[in-house]
């Protein structure tokens, strides 16, 4: 196409960004940085009694939060504006006008009742449910006594009966029998325009050249085919992606697991997971590959390698991708992502204790699946009152009497060794089970319980490392104090 790039996303804001809505959001993004064109942010809120100015701000962090900055917007502003479908409800009218004054839209009286009516009767038919047009054919007279009456009319579009085609560039050539698409509103009695029309008018006014969405808006594309056609405008390309279903093959849900992309956030997604996850929901890069940063992405990404097929939500696979970001990011900036997670999760965190936290985290980063998990795998760091469960050792081979007397050298050990450092700690309890006669594992199990309260742990002599002498010392302090009670018990 000779003009420039111009997608646009086109979220309602009747919820927060939805993870659908962010892959397509993704995909147009995309497109827009590898061509050098124009990516938009278009709010479609003309349902005034579900939009929420909330959500609208939620759909902004949402996006902001994956990396998918726009190009012209509602709060950023453009050459197209305003940027709010509720705010463009002069141009919309413009265009029902046009519609009307050629013929190619007409004011229906019909009732609700009669529609209603007509409905129920081709339900009991077997055929179809759709508008016979009978609002076409209303004489003078009738349509005065349905005003008097108060019959407020909508404006429907005077379909042809003809077939409708329009070339998709992910789906190929698609077909609409004659019969397939009635006469439908395209706008309210009180004149505002329905979705299929404001579409039209706002993609033609905002140049939008590709309109890249789901597979589910392919039905409106015919009806959207028809109304260019009629206002005598070029439509644009358009590109409709697969759906995405659960494992079953069905819409996806809540019920098969989180729908909001904030809701991935605070259950301690990356950005960079769920960007690399949304993806793969129908794109694939022709080769063996699976992780991309956003940045490889827009140099690979191909309209023409969507596939037709439903995309599968697999949960699995996130987790998958997100393990796998956690470990590719740079200590330092985990670091700082993992602290609010930290500190949501109860941490009770210093300003000076940054540094303590990064070297705690540098040991448990490997375990670390989600970021909200930070807190339940690092409270033992920084709990000053832990006091351990020596329940929690097997005395098989060494009863809890001779366990503590192993503790209070692992404690001697632990005043007189120098430096305090991994390799000198292991090489010092190393030599004092041999001393005692003892298998390696058999004391340093006590000893990580005695110092951490815990059976699992990151190694042992790093995590007493960063735990740091004095911590070590009180905690086998309280460990002695509870094997005690446990020897005399």
């Amino acid at each position: 196409m000779t003009q420039p790039i111009r997608v646009r996303m086109a979220p309602s804001p009747t919820g927060d960004l939805h993870v659908g809505n962010a892959r397509t959001a993704l995909c147009n993004y995309l497109m827009a940085r590898r061509l050098g064109g124009a990516f938009i942010l278009r709010v479609e809120d003309t349902d005034a009694q579900r939009s929420d100015a909330s959500h609208e701000e939620g759909i902004y962090e949402g996006l902001r939060w994956l990396g998918l900055d726009w190009d012209e917007g509602p709060n950023v502003g453009g050459p197209f504006g305003p940027y709010r479908q509720s705010e463009r409800q002069d141009i919309h009218g413009e265009a029902v006008q046009q519609l009307l004054a050629t013929e190619r839209a007409y004011y229906d009286y019909t009732t609700a009742e009669e529609r209603a009516a007509e409905r129920e009767q081709q339900r009991a038919e077997g055929q179809p449910q759709r508008y016979s047009g009978m609002g076409r054919n209303f004489t003078a007279a009738e349509i005065a006594e349905r005003k008097a009456a108060g019959v407020v009319p909508a404006v429907r579009f005077r379909a042809d009966p003809k077939p409708v085609r329009f070339d998709d560039i992910v789906l190929g050539t698609i077909r609409a029998g004659p019969d397939e698409v009635d006469d439908f509103v395209i706008a309210r009695g009180d004149g505002s325009a329905l979705y299929n029309m404001a579409v039209v008018v706002d993609d033609e006014h905002m140049r939008i050249s590709h309109v890249v969405r789901g597979k589910d808006h392919v039905s409106n594309t015919f009806r959207q085919v028809l109304l260019y056609e009629a206002l005598g405008w070029t439509p644009p390309a358009f590109a409709h992606l697969p759906l995405v279903v659960n494992r079953r093959r069905q819409k996806f849900s809540s019920r098969d697991g989180a729908q909001w992309v904030g809701e991935y956030r605070t259950q301690g997604y990356l950005p960079e997971a769920l960007v690399n996850f949304l993806i793969f929901l129908g794109w694939a890069p022709g080769d063996e590959r699976e992780i991309f940063s956003l940045e490889e992405l827009v140099r690979e990404f191909r309209l023409e390698r969507v596939n037709r097929a439903d995309a599968v939500f697999d949960p699995q696979r996130l987790d998958h991708f997100n393990g796998v970001w956690i470990r590719r990011l740079d200590l330092d900036d985990l670091a700082k992502r993992a602290w609010t997670y930290a500190s949501a999760g109860g941490l009770e965190l210093r300003p000076d204790q940054r540094g303590y936290f990064r070297s705690a985290l540098e040991l448990e980063y490997e375990r670390l699946s989600h970021l909200n998990r930070t807190a339940e795998l690092m409270d033992f760091f920084f709990d000053d009152d832990l006091v351990p469960d020596m329940r929690q050792v097997r005395y098989r081979r060494h009863s809890a009497a001779e366990t503590a007397r192993a503790l209070e050298l692992v404690a001697g050990l632990v005043d007189a060794t120098e430096p305090f450092d991994d390799p000198t700690l292991e090489a010092r309890m190393r030599a004092l089970a041999s001393d005692l006669g003892w298998k390696a594992g058999d004391l340093f199990m006590p000893t990580r319980i005695a110092v951490t309260g815990r059976k699992a742990t990151p190694p042992l002599f790093a995590t007493m490392e960063v735990l740091g002498r004095q911590r070590c010392r009180e905690r086998l302090q309280r460990a002695l104090a509870g094997l005690a009670k446990l020897a005399t018990a």
